[in-house]
């Protein structure tokens, strides 16, 4: 999987979209239509982009000291409305997001996914670096309905450059759904440098930020960790608890007999191929082992073995009384 880099002296000369923070990008009441696959067929940047289905609204929210911290996706219409389909969370979640007040990704700790928003675009990506400005690919788009993503504020269309306009031709001979002007417009574009060049940009600004902008961050850490520390209270509090006490002791007793049982016991495994028949010295009720399958017996006796339950003789000799406590033997 290719990684987008551009190099950020570059990218400050060429950068022209707007460049605000992750949740000044992103509104709550406008519409978003959520098409939720996105591939770069030939590797050329220019994604084809597929798969709609619900028209979402954004709800985000805020901490006290104004730092954003969570958003979510909410179905706008239909029959699942006011279901959840994309959601964050920088405090109370496995998603991280810093770099304020210029946040530019809030990405998954361990899946390492994350959402960006630019212009009229809420994008899901895969695989965002550490650093926040490279990236995989493009799972997910959200286009805003409000406005016209290839019409300017006077309402005439944007002039698409040639690449631009040969690929529309190209998605166009292959068959390639419209979704109107918005989604076409922006199927022509080459995302991996729209958004690079958006990430890299916005990197420059975190780095050059004052000692109190980057309180932004501490704020969003302080949040977390007084979330983290709730739980902790609220975990030692039920720890304290008569009925909490009593189930860990009763835990510990069953612990102890099994302790104690498996050094009386032996594990027999029966890997010949068949079911069999165990008997205990003296014994004419066998226990059936599965083939495959193991039993726990009492390691003071002496142990045969048969194939058949039903015939004569005292069967096979498996195991020898008081060799082989807290230990296992096979039958092969």
């Amino acid at each position: 999987m290719k990684k987008i880099i551009f190099a950020i002296a570059l990218l400050v000369t060429t950068v022209t979209i707007a460049q605000n923070n992750l949740f000044s990008n992103i509104s709550t009441t406008d519409q978003y239509q959520e098409y939720w696959r996105a591939w770069d067929a030939e590797g050329d940047g220019t994604y084809e982009i597929g798969n709609k289905r619900y028209v979402v609204k954004f709800v985000l929210k805020y901490l006290p000291t104004g730092e954003g911290y969570s958003y979510a996706a909410i179905v706008d219409e239909g029959n699942d409305k006011d279901k959840s389909v994309e959601n964050g969370n920088a405090v109370d979640g496995y998603n991280l997001c810093t770099g304020y007040p210029h946040e530019s990704v809030m990405t998954h700790k361990y899946d390492k996914d994350g959402i960006v928003a630019i212009d009229d675009y809420v994008f899901i990506l895969r695989g965002v670096s550490k650093d926040g400005t490279s990236f995989e690919g493009i799972d997910k788009v959200f286009i805003k309905k409000a406005t016209g993503s290839s019409k300017s504020n006077s309402g005439k269309k944007k002039k698409m450059s040639f690449k631009e306009r040969f690929k529309a031709l190209k998605n166009n001979a292959k068959g390639v759904k419209d979704y109107g002007e918005a989604h076409k417009t922006l199927q022509s574009k080459n995302l991996d440098k729209l958004i690079t060049e958006y990430l890299v940009a916005m990197k420059v600004k975190q780095n050059g930020r004052s000692a109190a902008e980057k309180k932004g961050d501490k704020n969003i850490t302080a949040a977390k960790n007084r979330g983290d520390e709730e739980i902790k209270r609220y975990n030692d509090s039920i720890k304290a608890t008569p009925k909490y006490q009593k189930m860990k002791a009763h835990q510990r007793r069953m612990k102890q007999m099994d302790n104690n049982n498996s050094k009386q016991s032996v594990t027999i495994y029966n890997k010949t191929g068949k079911d069999i028949y165990i008997y205990k010295d003296g014994s004419r009720n066998g226990t059936r082992i599965n083939v495959n399958s193991s039993a726990k017996v009492d390691c003071s006796s002496n142990y045969t073995y048969k194939f058949d339950s039903n015939s004569g003789g005292s069967g096979s000799s498996c195991y020898n009384a008081n060799t082989g406590c807290d230990r296992s033997v096979t039958i092969n």
